[in-house]
């Protein structure tokens, strides 16, 4: 009961500020390049991190590409423009983890001040697409395009307000929304399940998306070697925010494990590292990785991404490049 008063003050509390921003009490600066915000109306989980990995592969041969993050959980201050000197205690866990991976095709901005990125890029990269990750709730920055999460699973539409639930913004928030990506979809998801969620959303919004995650194939090698361990042998470590479809692949793998779950965007203590080092080999995500470096024993990483079901990619492509161009003719 206390649990469900609570979210119904939360729940007024962000009503109240998003309509605060409605009626221009609070202002909100619109982006003047080419801009994506990826985003959701909930406490982590969604795949927005991945989404956003997505979105640089599908322009970065078109286009160059900024983008701007606060850097959850990082231990530095201000504003930091990513190069090789920086690490993931700079940077932040999945801020880190995109510029490991992408920092040839992409210029990174870490500030919890979008605006300030924003003045940053405009001076320095003043023709790049800036990616805003996480940034939805934040709305003293306005992009081009909003695309917003949301897994089929728990839907927003079918959550509570924090902390009952995991809601962080309000639900009428949708309708701010230029495209929706229901990620997490069980790949055999059919169109008749598509479009019952659809209906559920209760709004007119045509643009719905449907993406499953696709986890990377480990070798035969890597999978035989796997499998050839016992229980007290092989540890899967992650710092998620939900680990069933990651549970849920291994277990397809016939994989014996012992799981080891961290709080989201954990940083693994030496204590931690001295428990993982008791195992022959662990398995973990690239999120976990950046932060695992110290790490004695064998690694298996698990590499994840979004993949669109419905033969959706090239519409949902389509869109948002309409969508840019369109905001810079107006």
């Amino acid at each position: 009961m206390v649990l469900y008063l609570l979210a119904k003050v939360y729940q007024t509390v962000v009503f109240t500020r998003n309509y605060f921003y409605d009626i221009g009490f609070l202002t909100s600066v619109q982006v003047n390049q080419p801009s994506i915000c990826v985003g959701n109306l909930s406490v982590g989980g969604t795949g927005k991190t991945p989404m956003v990995e997505k979105l640089i592969k599908l322009f970065r041969a078109q286009r160059s590409i900024a983008v701007v993050s606060r850097g959850y959980k990082r231990e530095s201050s201000g504003m930091i423009v990513a190069d090789k000197k920086h690490g993931v205690k700079d940077l932040g866990d999945e801020p880190f983890q995109i510029w490991k991976k992408f920092q040839s095709d992409i210029a990174l901005i870490i500030d919890a001040n979008r605006i300030r990125a924003v003045n940053y890029i405009y001076q320095n990269y003043p023709s790049s697409l800036i990616l805003f990750d996480d940034a939805f709730q934040h709305r003293k920055i306005k992009a081009n395009i909003n695309l917003l999460l949301t897994t089929f699973s728990n839907p927003f539409f079918k959550d509570d307000y924090l902390p009952n639930g995991s809601l962080r913004d309000h639900k009428n928030q949708i309708a701010r929304a230029d495209l929706l990506l229901v990620t997490k979809c069980p790949q055999s998801l059919s169109k008749i399940d598509a479009e019952q969620f659809k209906s559920e959303l209760k709004i007119s919004l045509n643009q719905v998306y449907f993406c499953s995650l696709k986890y990377q194939e480990i070798s035969p090698e890597n999978l035989q070697d796997l499998c050839s361990y016992q229980k007290n042998e092989l540890a899967l470590v992650t710092g998620l925010a939900r680990t069933e479809e990651l549970e849920a692949y291994l277990k397809g793998l016939n994989l014996n494990y012992t799981l080891l779950k961290f709080p989201d965007h954990h940083n693994y203590t030496a204590k931690d590292l001295k428990t993982l080092n008791t195992f022959n080999c662990v398995l973990t995500t690239e999120k976990d990785k950046v932060k695992l470096s110290n790490l004695e024993t064998k690694m298996q990483v698990i590499k994840v991404g979004h993949h669109f079901l419905f033969n959706q990619e090239s519409e949902f492509l389509e869109k948002i490049s309409a969508k840019l161009n369109e905001n810079l003719t107006q």
